[in-house]
């Protein structure tokens, strides 16, 4: 039998993020059941066909897209139910149940006006989960810039194996706070944790954006996660706040 963890929410919801880590920790558990990485690939040949049902709605506002064979939903269209006003953006998603778009209405850039936050599933698998966040400025239908969550942590966090009373331990650093030990069993191995397969975009209960950007032995095991919390900079949605937490084996 083979059994996925799903972890999307539904409805413009998020998830507790202490409860996504703990989630997150057990995906390397799941290497024996055959839930391999499902990704969303750039392009496809396959004819589409537009839903004819939403494939997300949230209050006014709508979603519908392209459906392929590959299990991929491209070109999403997005309805102001309210306005009557739509557009279609160049984006995918994956068609998996569980892994709908998450549709939030929130002013990101402090204009007063309510931007739309569509969040898509770029892939997911074994110790993978890729997200991706769309912020459209419904005044002019236009996408906002995001800083890059994964470029922006490897550049503040460091990794570095310490030897204490007899003890190697990995301790994760950001600069300006206090270094972190992790749960990373390095007796025989001085192998340091690497971002890059897990991101998490999410909207929180104050109506910011924030990413969670997940560190990774080689074996899929998370043993910490930096959540990046972005305000309006210059035009951009750029990283405020970086904190980095372990994640309990």
């Amino acid at each position: 039998m083979v059994i996925c963890i799903y972890l999307q929410s539904k409805g413009g919801t998020f998830m507790n993020h202490r409860r996504f880590l703990t989630i997150l920790a057990a995906f390397v558990l799941l290497e024996a059941t055959g839930c391999t990485f499902s990704p969303a690939p750039d392009d496809s040949s396959t004819p589409a066909r537009t839903s004819a049902a939403p494939l997300v709605q949230e209050g006014p506002i709508r979603l519908y897209a392209s459906q392929n064979s590959d299990g991929v939903y491209h070109h999403i269209t997005v309805e102001n139910e309210k306005t009557g006003s739509s557009r279609q953006y160049d984006w995918q998603t994956v068609s998996s149940p569980g892994y709908e778009p998450l549709v939030y209405q929130t002013d990101l850039n402090g204009d007063g006006g309510v931007e739309v936050v569509v969040i898509t599933t770029r892939g997911y698998g074994t110790g993978t989960y890729i997200t991706e966040p769309h912020i459209v400025d419904w005044n002019s239908t236009k996408e906002l810039e995001v800083q890059d969550p994964l470029d922006y942590t490897r550049e503040q966090v460091s990794f570095s194996v310490l030897h204490r009373e007899g003890k190697q331990i990995v301790q994760a650093r950001v600069p300006g706070q206090t270094p972190v030990s992790l749960p990373v069993n390095t007796v025989h191995s001085a192998e340091l944790p690497q971002f890059g397969s897990v991101i998490r975009y999410y909207v929180d209960d104050k109506g910011l954006l924030n990413a969670e950007v997940a560190a990774q032995m080689s074996s899929g095991e998370a043993v910490a996660a930096a959540i990046l919390q972005y305000s309006w900079q210059s035009g951009v949605l750029r990283v405020e706040d970086i904190t980095l937490e372990p994640i309990a084996s």
